[in-house]
């Protein structure tokens, strides 16, 4: 079999490369990834299902979020080409064996999801609202079963995956262990005069390594542009629409009113009955009379308010707006004018004196205030499907006539503007978007001399390029990377003479008299010697390559060399060792349950690898590679 092929070699970095590449994405790329295929061109076939470009470039997209700047678009591609197969082999596999998931289960996910809640309670109108109008609700249910079924696969199998005690103790021993390092370091500056650098050695560099020394090639760009901001621009907007608009949209320029109270409250039981209410009442009455006549609404506030959040503060509640207190209180303070005392007012709470403090917003910005603004969403509403048409007539016009800018110039009345001199690594601005980088440097563009397709550079930015020159890469001469040549030839030879120094030293320790010892060594060749004392993995005041040299040295290595990250050669020594102790309980239960999953994720990418083998797939390799 396959499977127990591969699980006998599934360990260590090989398991890891195994998950990572054929893990199954629970989240799921998109509501539509895994209902009835639509009528794209399939990029592959998995048993008779079609995996469509739509659903690819879909994954594609979403799968370039989470990555992005950490690995190529080519490398995303595969990965995601991969996860597209090897789920749907699962699915189909699962299908197929009579495994399902019931109503009530997808019911049950639906009213839990958070992004359908409304105050802690599932709302059938936030899930109407969410499902975009091209989703069938039956469509979306499917996608739940879908992403149901592929956990409670791979759920099994991680609960059915086994750790034992001694496992766990032994990676928390080496995760807890701690070491007594010491170290001395060779510094490579102390060999800067022993090296020379002959002419031949660097011109044998040059010739060897010319590649290293290449201008890479270069295009400039003739390009057409259109934004929705630079058509807003010339749109003419009327002091009337002005100030309809304003006159439309005050509240959207007014600022929410606020106001600042006090209070005094008198509280009953939730059981009180009304003979209970009216003895509070009678007692509230009192109060208010006494604020009345005169009494300090603070001082009775901090005698009398059963409030605990304000009682102290002399009943002060601080600023408020509309929606944040009870109705009762909300009517009765946004009635009063600062200064104001209120008559008893009822609430859930119990009854309450009120006192209105002071009172912030509600006024409205002035119109001169917020023009510009208005101006410029006017504009931008005027131009919205003129921006569209003139997007789609760019597309056209540049497609049928692919030699030239010119006729979209033309027609669209926009000017071609050209662009610096720029490699495949970029430029600025808009020459930095890698969608435009990957069309200019691309056959139809550069090899064929066609106008480019429309690139989207925003939601409201397009633009059409072409190559009017084009820079082969060729060599930098001698002369002008003779300085680097030479600084690098260096830079490797005093490197070689400071380890050959640090491994003649090493040598003597580990070969040598007895009695030699990292200290005896240092003394002896004008070293300097650092005690870390018992460190353990995560320290951050040792030097990393230090740290990570120390704690890869097997146990019975009690010597080593590693390079700094500046060029120079320590020496660790390794004085001793103390493995962790297991007897911290959470520590031992959060390692078992992390060995546990981890262990159930490679059962689950191994068993999906093996359905997999046993899968008709059929990968369109010409489609394919037009998507990259």
């Amino acid at each position: 079999m396959v499977l127990h092929s591969i699980r006998e070699k599934a360990t260590g970095w090989f398991a890891w490369v195994i998950v990572i590449l054929i893990s199954i994405p629970f989240a799921l790329w998109g509501i539509n990834s895994y209902i009835t295929p639509d009528a794209n061109p399939s990029i592959a076939d998995v048993d008779g299902y079609k995996i469509s470009t739509q659903e690819f470039q879909n994954a594609v997209q979403n799968e370039s979020k989470e990555f992005k700047g950490k690995i190529n678009d080519a490398l995303i591609k595969k990965v995601v080409l991969e996860k597209l197969i090897n789920n749907r082999a699962l699915i189909n596999f699962l299908s197929t064996s009579g495994q399902s998931i019931t109503k009530e289960q997808i019911d049950s996910f639906i009213r839990n999801d958070n992004t359908f809640q409304l105050d802690g309670h599932f709302s059938e109108d936030i899930y109407n609202r969410y499902l975009p109008s091209s989703y069938s609700k039956a469509n979306y249910r499917s996608s739940v079963a879908t992403q149901l079924l592929l956990e409670q696969f791979s759920n099994g199998i991680v609960a059915s995956s086994f750790v034992s005690d001694q496992e766990v103790k032994r990676v928390i021993q080496l995760v807890k262990q701690k070491r007594d390092v010491a170290f001395t370091i060779i510094k490579v500056k102390d060999y800067q005069d022993e090296v020379t650098v002959t002419e031949e050695e660097i011109k044998t560099y040059y010739q060897n390594f010319i590649n290293q020394f290449e201008n890479p090639e270069q295009i400039k760009l003739a390009y057409v542009e259109l934004s929705r901001q630079e058509l807003a621009k010339k749109s003419q907007v009327s002091e009337e629409q002005i100030n309809k608009y304003y006159q439309d949209n005050l509240l959207q320029y007014t600022q929410p009113e606020r106001r600042q109270a006090s209070h005094i409250l008198f509280t009953y039981p939730t059981d009180a009955d009304t003979e209970a209410k009216e003895i509070v009442k009678a007692e509230a009455i009192v109060v208010l009379e006494q604020i009345k006549q005169g009494s300090d609404f603070s001082a009775m506030a901090k005698e009398f308010s059963k409030d605990p959040g304000s009682a102290e503060n002399g009943g002060d509640l601080g600023f408020f707006g509309r929606g944040e207190m009870v109705p009762a209180f909300e009517d009765s303070a946004f009635s009063l004018k600062p200064g104001d005392i209120s008559e008893l007012v009822e609430s859930s709470f119990g009854y309450h004196i009120i006192k209105l403090a002071s009172i912030e917003g509600g006024e409205s910005k002035p119109l001169e205030e917020v023009k510009d603004k208005i101006i410029e969403s006017i504009q931008l509403d005027q131009i919205e499907n003129s921006y569209f048409e003139k997007a789609e007539q760019m597309q056209t016009i540049a497609y049928e006539q692919p030699d030239s800018l010119e006729p979209v110039s033309a027609e669209l009345d926009i000017p071609i503007k050209q662009s610096d001199l720029i490699s495949s690594d970029g430029g600025k601005g808009i020459f930095s978007n890698s969608k435009l980088l990957n069309l200019a440097f691309g056959e139809s563009v550069l090899e064929e001399g066609n106008n480019s397709d429309l690139i989207e550079l925003g939601d409201d930015h397009v633009v059409v390029i072409r190559v009017i020159e084009r820079i082969p890469a060729n060599a930098k001469p001698l002369e002008e990377v003779k300085e680097q040549i030479e600084t690098r030839l260096k830079q490797g030879l005093i490197s070689a003479k400071a380890q050959e120094k640090a491994d003649e030293l090493v040598k003597q320790l580990t070969e040598g008299e007895e009695g030699s010892s990292l200290d005896k060594i240092a003394s002896e060749n004008s070293l300097s010697i650092e005690n870390t004392g018992a460190v353990d993995r995560q320290n951050t005041k040792v030097s990393p390559e230090v740290l990570a040299k120390a704690f890869t040295m097997p146990r019975e290595m009690k010597f080593a060399t590693t390079k700094l990250f500046n060029g120079d050669i320590a020496i660790v020594e390794i004085k001793s060792i103390a493995d962790g102790d297991s007897g911290d309980q959470a520590l031992f239960d959060n390692i078992k349950a992390a060995l546990l999953q981890n262990k159930g994720n490679v059962e689950t990418a191994l068993s999906t690898l093996q359905i997999r083998s046993e899968s008709n797939i059929v990968i369109n390799a010409k489609l394919l590679e037009e998507q990259e």
